[in-house]
């Protein structure tokens, strides 16, 4: 398995990560059987993970793909690409939501995924809300999956992948400062042991309240504390105060999160 250090040893799955390396708007034709070994050999290395990384600076933090492979190679190309043996020099760390809404959901995890599996180190992924299958069946994953291969094969891999996804950690702290998670935070917040101790596979965030909040969680403004999320009808909506608490229980200085768009 090549990593961002060496990249001389063979990787098995090294003629379709090239296909993964420029953008085409043709779907890539992929063999069944092999999909469903590159998803147990990332569910095997991603399951070795802890459920909160420790990431070294520097570091890219991405937020939501949504099945956009045009954007997600767009960011690759301001950024720089892995993909290349023994020339991976940066380090990513992906917020969640790689699958539903748009129209490459596979393309997309499938890229990371391939990229996971050549170099673990610079390669990091965390769970979104749309990494559990009450989401992804409704907005498009399920169907994407289905239109591609069928109803049986389809179905197969979609529940392959989400047993994969229930593995995938839920945030990340960069550099012992920076907290990183897909949603936010949430009252039941108070170490940074809480996270390293939610247990996976993790087959409903939704049975576990701060796994719930760290995928779920937004911020208001002028909000103080926490209430509950009326609008998504999980979780809760944090206020500045509790950003500020939360900081300073954990000892951080900066919580990064996505899950909704950012107005420049």
């Amino acid at each position: 398995m090549p990593n961002s250090s060496s990249g001389t040893s063979k990787f098995q799955y090294s003629a379709l990560l090239k296909k993964h390396l420029t953008y085409s708007d043709v779907k890539i034709e992929y063999d069944f059987q092999e999909l469903l070994r590159i998803i147990k050999d990332s569910r095997d290395l991603i399951a070795s993970e802890p459920t909160l990384l420790e990431i070294q600076l520097p570091c890219i933090v991405v937020g939501d793909i949504h099945g956009q492979y045009l954007d997600l190679h767009r960011i690759f190309g301001m950024l720089g690409q892995g993909g290349k043996p023994g020339q991976v020099s940066r380090r990513y760390l992906f917020l969640g939501d790689y699958v539903d809404r748009g129209p490459n959901s596979l393309e997309c995890i499938l890229t990371l995924l391939l990229n996971k599996l050549a170099y673990p180190k610079m390669f990091n992924l965390l769970r979104g809300n749309h990494e559990s299958t009450p989401i992804n069946r409704v907005y498009g994953f399920h169907q994407e999956l289905i239109d591609r291969f069928n109803t049986e094969n389809g179905t197969l891999l979609w529940k392959s992948f989400n047993e994969l996804f229930s593995f995938l950690p839920l945030a990340a702290i960069i550099h012992g400062k920076i907290l990183c998670m897909h949603g936010g935070i949430g009252p039941t917040l108070n170490s940074l042991d809480d996270i390293r101790n939610i247990k996976r596979p993790l087959e409903d965030p939704n049975s576990n309240q701060l796994a719930c909040d760290l995928l779920w969680a937004d911020p208001m403004i002028d909000l103080k504390g926490y209430i509950p999320n009326v609008v998504r009808g999980v979780s809760v909506y944090f206020g500045e105060d509790a950003v500020v608490s939360v900081c300073e229980k954990l000892k951080v200085d900066l919580i990064v999160r996505a899950h909704q768009v950012s107005c420049f």
